[in-house]
Parts: structure tokens; sequence; C-alpha cells
């Protein structure tokens, strides 16, 4: 199945970097041939001005169809995603230190930068992988002591 789909996103990145560049080459030669064919008509600057409003009128009327055609976003959210989102919270929310997440709400914005900066040490560095990790694990037994056995666990 992945490797179908693999396949498949290949060849829409290579499809995309075939035709974008031909559409653009396309556009631009019939703004050319616009700008050209008004040259005869009316002034350079004239013909400029109008092949730009041209452009411009094209531009907002494909941004239109594509607004129009784009679905509805106002759908209600399926009930089966926020029943398992409430239980993973719940979830987080009974394990978490009450301290850690006092501060959480407390400080929000300290804790988004916080967890932001710390997933990024534990993303690049092997190392600072491996302190985090060892450092979580002995708070949680640490914690698991303090607390004592779960009936749940």
């Amino acid at each position: 199945m992945f490797q179908r789909l693999k396949k498949q996103v290949e060849t829409g990145a290579l499809s995309a970097l075939i035709i974008i560049p031909l559409v653009l080459c396309v556009v631009a030669f019939l703004g050319l041939a616009c700008y050209f064919s008004l040259t005869s008509i009316l002034p350079p600057s004239l013909a400029a001005l109008v092949t730009a409003a041209a452009g411009i009128v094209l531009i907002a009327f494909v941004l239109l169809l594509a607004r129009l055609s784009a679905p509805s976003s106002k759908k209600p959210p399926k009930a089966g995603v926020e029943d398992y989102a409430d239980d993973f919270e719940r979830l987080l929310g009974e394990r978490a230190d009450p301290l850690l997440a006092r501060w959480a709400k407390e400080h929000p914005d300290r804790a988004a930068v916080t967890s932001l900066l710390l997933g990024l040490a534990a993303g690049y560095s092997r190392a600072a992988r491996r302190v985090l990790l060892d450092a979580w694990l002995r708070h949680a037994e640490a914690e698991t002591r303090r607390r004592g056995p779960r009936a749940d666990d």
C-alpha cells in the first residue's frame, strides 16, 4: 500500500515539476501576445496597462472559482475523533505531574516555548535525547513511588 502511495506521490511531483513551468511559459506568452495585439490599437504604455489589468481580473476570477469550488469548512468535525482526543487528554491529565500541569496552565506561552525547545533538542541531538529520556525515566520512577501503586495499571 505504501509503495503505491509513494509511486502516486512521485508521479504527482514529477508531473507538477514539468507542468508548472510549462503553464508559466504559456501564460507569459499569452500575456505577450495580448500586449503585442493591443499595441496595434493602443499606445504601448496603455497596452501594457490593459494587459496587466486583464491579468489581474483573470487571477481574481481563478481565485473566486477556487474559493467557490473548495468544500465548506463549516462542516462539524467527526464525533469519533473528539472522543479519542478527550480520552487522550484525560489520560494525560491523570498521569501528569500536578506541579508541572499547574505551571503549564499558569504559563501557557512559556510551556509552549519550552516544549518546542525540548522537542527540537530531542530531535536534533542523540545525546540530548538520551539525557531527556533518562531525566524523564528517573522522574517517572520517583513519581510512581510517591503516588504508590495504581489500581488500573
